[in-house]
């Protein structure tokens, strides 16, 4: 009985970690200036959809380089502002992608930078 009890405790913790790997898909995370967010696609879709968004939103690309782990994007917006996009490959075909505007960030532009993103990608806005 005791044994059986150890081995559940030991599973809920595993559980409640999944659940939140889970929810963390679709939250975006603000981290000094850069806005950062998880898609459930593949680097390479992701890229593309990044690329697209980038060009829907008028910014001059003033280089790229794609990788199968790493990707970057960087360009300037009308005004001269910079946009950096970094992009990350994660184990079950999760990306992470990073958008910074300007110096010292821009959450609305970063967040309209994410939302093209999601509409590309066919992913649904969360409220």
């Amino acid at each position: 009985m005791l044994l059986a009890l150890a081995m559940a405790a030991g599973c809920v913790p595993m559980i409640l970690m999944g659940v939140g790997g889970a929810a963390g898909i679709g939250t975006y995370k603000w981290i000094e200036g850069t806005m950062e967010k998880d898609y459930p696609r593949p680097m390479q879709e992701t890229y593309n959809a990044a690329m697209e968004a980038a060009k829907k939103l008028n910014i001059k690309i003033t280089a790229d380089q794609y990788g199968p782990s790493e990707s970057r994007i960087n360009g300037s917006t009308q005004d001269g502002t910079t946009v950096k996009v970094d992009l990350i490959a994660r184990p079950n075909e999760i990306t992470t992608v990073k958008i910074r505007f300007g110096m010292m960030g821009n959450a609305d532009w970063s967040a309209y930078y994410h939302r093209q993103i999601m509409r590309i990608l066919h992913i649904p806005d969360q409220p």
